[in-house]
């Protein structure tokens, strides 16, 4: 039968009103079932968590505070619309194969600690903005079946350190009990190197019980943070990451194709003026923003 940890983690879903971690839980239970050999028990369960063919899925939690949350997590944390596939999402080679082999592992995790291997389940995205480290992050919960929230760290940081860190272990524990992909975007807010003359102890004290939280975490999900400044995070928070990926600058053979491919599916042509525009874009947001600006205009157009 299900596990009382899984089961916790299931009521405490359904006591949040969370339907996507309570059915990737629920879908998990199932299988465990099924390996098990109760096949009946297991059609049972897996009819009543998709009645007449309908799974419960994410898509169903609209973007926003997590619902029936409160405290701290009520306004500490925000779901994000699993709006992007991966598929969509630009990557090197090298990335794709990363973010494929992190997803297989997670999917497969409980053979893989069965045979006392632990799945990758922390990865740190760095790399200039604008650049897919926040959207692969979002396409990867998409692609696991479960929600992604983002951590505003303004609500993080407390008045006083005691705060801060209390904060920090409920963010985790949040992570240990809810299988989600939790975003830790702009990572180097609370993760800047130690030792700085121009910070004040306090900050030093955050960064040190953001390393342990991260070290000692079991998530059931996965943690992701990214960061546009790599250069200025703390030398020994990049050990306590499985795994660490560049998002490098697209060259402007990749922008142009980019910007081409987006006007396809907004069913609009681009001049070879706006061509340029994109091919000389620092980013894959700054060219999005042109062929949305150039859409909107041929919109207007079309309307006059």
């Amino acid at each position: 039968m299900a596990t009382v940890r899984k089961l916790a983690g299931l009521f405490r879903a359904i006591a949040a009103e969370d339907l996507a971690s309570a059915s990737a839980i629920a879908t998990e239970i199932c299988k465990a079932e099924q390996r098990q050999g109760h096949t009946t028990a297991a059609r049972l369960l897996r009819g009543a968590l998709h009645p007449n063919g309908r799974a419960l899925t994410q898509a169903e939690g609209p973007p926003g505070p997590f619902p029936g949350s409160t405290g701290f997590l009520s306004t500490g944390l925000v779901r994000l619309a699993p709006d992007v596939q991966l598929q969509d999402v630009v990557l090197t080679t090298k990335a794709r194969q990363e973010l494929q082999a992190v997803i297989l592992e997670w999917r497969h995790r409980e053979r893989l600690q069965q045979r006392g291997i632990q799945p990758r389940s922390k990865l740190l995205f760095h790399g200039p903005p604008g650049c897919g480290k926040s959207l692969s992050a979002r396409a990867i919960g998409r692609e696991l079946g479960i929600p992604t929230f983002v951590v505003r760290f303004d609500a993080i940081i407390g008045a006083y350190l005691g705060q801060t860190a209390i904060h920090l272990r409920q963010l985790f524990h949040f992570t240990e009990t809810t299988p989600c992909v939790l975003l830790l975007d702009e990572l180097d807010a609370l993760g800047k190197k130690r030792g700085s003359p121009l910070d004040v102890g306090e900050l030093d004290r955050i960064v040190i019980a953001l390393m342990q939280e991260l070290e000692h975490s079991r998530p059931a999900g996965l943690i992701i943070g990214t960061s546009n400044l790599a250069k200025h995070l703390d030398d020994a928070l990049w050990r306590r990451f499985d795994l660490t990926l560049l998002f490098k600058a697209p060259s402007r053979k990749v922008l142009t194709s980019y910007a081409k491919r987006l006007a396809r599916a907004k069913g609009i042509r681009l001049p070879v003026s706006v061509l340029r525009r994109t091919a000389a874009a620092d980013s894959f947001a700054h060219a999005e923003g042109i062929v949305i600006g150039e859409a909107r205009r041929q919109a207007l157009r079309t309307v006059g």
